[in-house]
């Protein structure tokens, strides 16, 4: 396809940057998508926007530029806060932590790791807005993070903004068509949206790509359940236990 038609597809001009390219594939998935509007028509639209984004997003990635010395990335005293900070998260002391992470990332505020990680300890702490501010800090330094654009989904599913939830799964799952967390989480996201086959083709996704995930397999024995399916809802909730020992 001419690479013209990719542009007009998005509704962008020729040359628009990544960010207008993310934008704009973001606020057409929200109308098209068929899990929110299922048709035919809709269906083929999805894989156009899709196929574009897929295509235009590779092209328009900024370049790095500009080579900085170690030292300059790394100061030793940021270094020093970010292993405090992960050490106090791996305690479980997360309001610590973040006092740290902050600290890190008033030296190293393009460390998307750090930022990250603050998301982290705030969705543990259930401040999944402020957790959600960090996940989209981090994406603007690493724009094609599949576990971040799922991390950030998971904070949309909490906050019960399901429709913000399922673009970022279909964002992650674009990026990385096997990542499993992605399909796990996008099915409890149309779970909750009481669409259950499509969860259900959502959690056989996750296990396919990964038939170790317990929770997936758990996953799949609730919509079951939901669905009046109780012996095969049984044989995946044994599954879960057994993977879970």
């Amino acid at each position: 396809m001419n690479i013209h038609i990719y542009y007009e597809i998005l509704g962008l001009k020729l040359g628009a940057t990544h960010d207008e390219i993310k934008q704009a594939y973001r606020k057409l998935v929200l109308q098209y998508h068929p899990d929110k509007n299922p048709s035919k028509d809709n269906e083929i639209k999805f894989k156009q926007i899709s196929d574009a984004y897929q295509v235009l997003r590779v092209q328009s990635e900024p370049s790095i530029t500009e080579t900085k010395k170690f030292s300059e990335i790394y100061p030793e005293q940021a270094v020093e806060n970010y292993e405090k900070a992960n050490a106090l998260f791996a305690k479980q002391k997360y309001e610590q932590a973040i006092s740290f992470y902050d600290m890190t990332l008033s030296s190293l505020p393009r460390f998307s790791k750090a930022w990250r990680k603050k998301g982290d300890a705030l969705s543990h702490l259930k401040r999944y807005g402020e957790a959600l501010g960090c996940y989209e800090k981090a994406l603007q330094i690493e724009p094609d993070s599949a576990d971040l654009l799922s991390l950030k989904g998971i904070c949309f599913s909490e906050l019960k903004r399901y429709d913000d939830a399922l673009v970022c799964f279909e964002e992650a799952i674009l990026l990385e068509p096997k990542h499993s967390a992605a399909w796990n989480f996008k099915g409890v996201c149309l779970f909750s949206l009481e669409k259950l086959e499509k969860a259900l083709e959502c959690f056989d996704k996750a296990i396919k790509y990964d038939p170790k995930f317990a929770v997936a397999w758990y996953n799949k024995g609730g919509a079951l359940q939901r669905l009046g399916k109780k012996k095969d809802s049984e044989k995946c909730y044994e599954k879960a236990r057994k993977l879970r020992k």
